[in-house]
């Protein structure tokens, strides 16, 4: 963890310290949407129902700073899992996340927005969970160990990426970061 604090730290600084190309001024506003490329759920062996997808809505308050809104969308499932006790498992995960986003930018070039900041959000997850074909039932497992009903949690994360702007109101982006994806590539405008 203190290293990607001192990451994150260097990028910040360097950001600010890079001469600015793009005509971004205080009050401009930058709609995306984006689409999860590497899913968090990938390592899991899971079926994508829904792919990974994201929305968000930056607002600059300085030329080199923004804040803004974030939105994002992914569906799952696991079926056919053989646990070690010989029963067969299937699992269906819809995570929904909203939050909030700090980020500090830096212009290369003409065209190219470079930006890192982190994220603070909630993860509004619905997990369904069958053993051999039956819903699994609240308190199957020792009181010690069940989980809680509520499936949300709080969230932050992390995020660089870059845009590259052909047009001064129309980019493509790229961001690695983690959310419901770890790779996000996806359009952006700029208002």
């Amino acid at each position: 963890m203190k290293n990607l604090t001192l990451i994150c730290a260097l990028v910040f600084a360097s950001l600010t310290t890079l001469s600015a190309q793009l005509s971004f001024k205080p009050g401009d506003i930058e709609l995306a949407a984006g689409y999860g490329v590497v899913s968090t759920y990938a390592k899991d062996g899971a079926t994508t129902i829904v792919p990974p997808v994201s929305l968000r809505m930056n607002a600059r308050l300085s030329s080199n700073f923004s804040l803004g809104a974030y939105a994002a969308y992914a569906s799952f499932e696991r079926n056919g899992r053989v646990l070690p006790t010989g029963a067969v498992q299937d699992i269906s995960n819809e995570s929904f996340q909203v939050g909030l986003r700090a980020a500090a930018h830096g212009q290369v070039g003409e065209k190219f927005d470079i930006y890192g900041g982190g994220m603070l959000g909630y993860d509004m997850a619905t997990v369904e969970e069958s053993i051999n074909g039956q819903p699994k039932s609240k308190g199957d497992e020792p009181s010690f160990i069940r989980p809680e009903d509520d499936n949300n949690s709080l969230i932050y994360s992390a995020f660089i990426g870059a845009s590259y702007y052909p047009k001064s109101n129309l980019g493509f982006f790229g961001e690695v970061g983690y959310g419901n994806s770890l790779l996000n590539v996806g359009i952006s405008f700029r208002l």
